[in-house]
């Protein structure tokens, strides 16, 4: 009994041990500089993705709408009325656009185009009957023979090149629904390849420092990492390396190619983004004599694990140049965000925002921005300054711009949010210090709303690319007479 107490007590001893290791070298590992760096960046970036406007376009952009409306009486014959809603939901590939014009109770217009990654249609009954769109899946199936066929040499033939890009757009869309993800996780990964190599090749020191950002003063651990022309060469040419062997970078390049313009080859653009590559690498092999010196200063906030502040100094020969990023704590919250960067001798930049309040009832900032350029000797600086002001409660909303000129222009209205929706009616609207007439009548309403349902393509219509010469020419004039009818009916 006495001896499995005794095996047991070793036993345990031996696995506390190798448990209080692994937590040792867990601790060691994940408080390296390149840990540090990495996990700062990552959860800067995502604090970014928490501030109220960068989330409210993530989820308007993925899912919700925004509609502009205004009273044109000032403008038109009649009491006409007119709205224009884009709705956008990019994950799952669908959109649509909507304008509306309205006198007193009737409709007058009502035309709408809708999309997804298989089809898209369009119908307005004012001006033409029926629904016409064109199903993407066959367009490789539909196209060749149609009057869009280059062989055809109608009136609406396709050039060769917007041929070939419609020809294969059920193959560059379909897996796309996950295309904005890959993007982003394709960053993380040649961040953190960076980071990786920039602090293998560096010179790194790392220190304590404590700044002061929007009046809070902020501990940090300062990781220096300094770079040669050497260290440079052997960071871009590991990461070019390791770039050209990246099937999946080859494969997201194409897709995002594949969805550009139709003039570029996807091919070809993939090709010259990797031709790039190696003539970067060549161009960094002859800076052997240039006198690269660059110097990272990374302030990573001891409590969060946040980057605080990021300082770089460059020398290229006799050219230096310097530049920061204040974010302070996180980012979401920070009552000071400001970046400056300088040439010596030479020009300038900065802007700067600052919140003077940010509460229940009161949303107070500042953004100044000052620039300055050397030519000939002279130098000249040019500031201007925007205040936002927002009673979040009565909804009195405000933004005034100074230029160098100590011009003001800006916007006076009420601003409201009301669930997941934000809803701005410009009441005055200041141009270079004059008031622009007839502002208020117009009742110009902007509505945001965060979460509004994309309508869905209609099942049936009338396929373009089945029509003849003569149905699609009708076509194309009924909406251009229907459109010009409409005009001189209702506007002066």
């Amino acid at each position: 009994m006495e001896k499995n107490k005794k095996v047991l007590i070793i036993g345990g001893s031996v696995g506390a041990a190798a448990v209080l290791a692994l937590i040792i070298v867990s601790v060691v590992i994940s408080n390296t500089p390149k840990a540090l760096i990495v996990r700062a960046a990552a959860n800067t970036i995502a604090d970014a993705k928490r501030i109220e406007a960068v989330a409210v376009a993530d989820d308007v952009a993925n899912g919700g709408s925004i509609a502009v409306s205004a009273n044109l009486d000032k403008f038109a014959k009649e009491d006409i009325t007119v709205q224009a809603k884009l709705y956008t939901d990019a994950k799952k590939l669908k959109g649509a656009f909507e304008m509306t014009a309205s006198e007193d109770k009737d409709k007058v217009l009502q035309a709408r185009v809708l999309y997804n990654q298989d089809k898209f249609a369009f119908n307005a009954p004012q001006l033409v009957d029926g629904t016409y769109g064109v199903n993407l899946k066959k367009l490789a199936k539909n196209l060749p023979g149609s009057i869009f066929d280059p062989d055809e040499d109608s009136d609406f033939s396709l050039t060769e090149d917007q041929y070939d890009y419609f020809m294969n757009m059920k193959d560059t869309v379909k897996n796309d629904k996950n295309l904005q993800r890959d993007i982003e996780n394709m960053s993380a990964r040649y961040r953190q390849i960076f980071i990786e190599k920039l602090i293998k090749y560096s010179e790194v020191k790392r220190s304590s420092k404590t700044i002061t950002v929007g009046g809070d003063k902020i501990p940090c651990t300062v990781i220096t990492a300094s770079v040669d022309e050497d260290s440079l060469a052997q960071i871009v040419e590991d990461i070019v390396e390791y770039a050209n062997g990246d099937e999946s970078l080859e494969k997201l390049l194409l897709r995002v190619a594949s969805n550009g313009a139709y003039r570029d080859d996807p091919d070809e653009y993939v090709d010259k983004f990797f031709d790039e590559l190696e003539d970067l690498e060549d161009s960094i092999e002859k800076l052997e004599d240039a006198g690269i010196e660059i110097n990272f200063d990374f302030y990573i906030t001891k409590s969060g694990r946040r980057l605080a502040q990021l300082n770089v100094e460059a020398e290229f020969g006799r050219k230096e140049y310097e530049a920061s990023l204040v974010l302070g704590k996180n980012v979401a919250k920070s009552k000071e965000i400001s970046f400056e960067y300088e040439e010596k001798n030479g020009a300038a930049y900065s802007i700067e925002y600052k919140v003077k309040e940010d509460s229940s009832k009161l949303y107070q900032a500042e953004i100044e921005i000052e620039e300055t350029t050397v030519r000939r000797s002279k130098t000249t600086t040019k500031e201007s300054k925007l205040k936002i002001e927002w009673d979040k409660r009565g909804g009195d909303f405000e933004l005034k711009l100074r230029d160098q000129k100590d011009r003001e222009s800006g916007v006076k209205g009420t601003l409201h949010k009301k669930g997941d929706r934000y809803i701005f009616v410009l009441e005055k609207l200041i141009s270079r210090g004059e008031s622009v007439p007839s502002v208020k009548s117009l009742e110009l309403t902007v509505t945001i709303d965060r979460h509004d349902p994309t309508p869905n393509v209609p099942g049936n219509f009338t396929e373009i690319t089945k029509m003849d010469e003569r149905d699609f020419k009708r076509l194309t004039k009924d909406l251009k007479d229907g459109t010009k009818d409409l005009y001189k009916e209702y506007f002066k």
